[in-house]
C-alpha cells in the first residue's frame, strides 16, 4: 500500500482490490458454467436427431453405461436448468459486486480530489 495515504483510504483501496479479484473469480465460475451449458446442449442436440431405438450410452467415471434415451435426455435437461440456476445466481452477485466496487471506487476518487485540494471528478 501507498505510505501516504490515511489508513481509511489503504483499507478502502484493499477492500476495491478484493473485490476486483472476486469479480474475476466469479467471470471464471460463469465461463466455466457457460461451456457446461454449450455442452449439454450439444449433447440434447444429437439426442434429438437419432432414432429412439439407437443405443445410448452415458458416460459414468471410466466406463460407459447403456441408457434409455428418454431418461439421458431428462437428466440432461435437469442438469441443463441446474446450469442456468448457477449462471443466474452468479450474475446476480457479479451485479452486486460491480455496483459495490463503482461505490468504492467513486469514495476513493472523491477522497483522493479532497485531499489534494481540488474538486472530486
Amino acid at each position: 500500500m501507498s505510505q501516504g495515504l490515511p489508513l481509511q483510504l489503504q483499507e478502502k483501496l484493499s477492500r476495491l482490490q478484493q473485490l476486483q479479484q472476486t469479480l474475476e473469480s466469479l467471470y471464471i465460475q460463469k465461463e466455466q458454467a457457460k461451456l457446461e451449458a454449450r455442452e449439454l446442449e450439444s449433447a440434447l442436440q444429437e439426442l434429438s436427431s437419432i432414432d429412439d431405438n439407437t443405443p445410448v450410452y452415458r458416460i459414468t467415471g471410466r466406463i460407459l453405461v447403456k441408457k434409455n434415451r428418454t431418461e439421458l435426455i431428462n437428466d440432461l435437461n435437469e442438469q441443463m436448468e441446474l446450469v442456468k440456476v448457477r449462471i443466474s445466481a452468479i450474475e446476480r452477485q457479479e451485479n452486486k459486486i460491480k455496483e459495490r466496487a463503482n461505490e468504492l471506487e467513486s469514495e476513493l476518487k472523491n477522497a483522493l480530489a479532497e485531499s489534494r485540494g481540488s474538486p472530486p471528478a
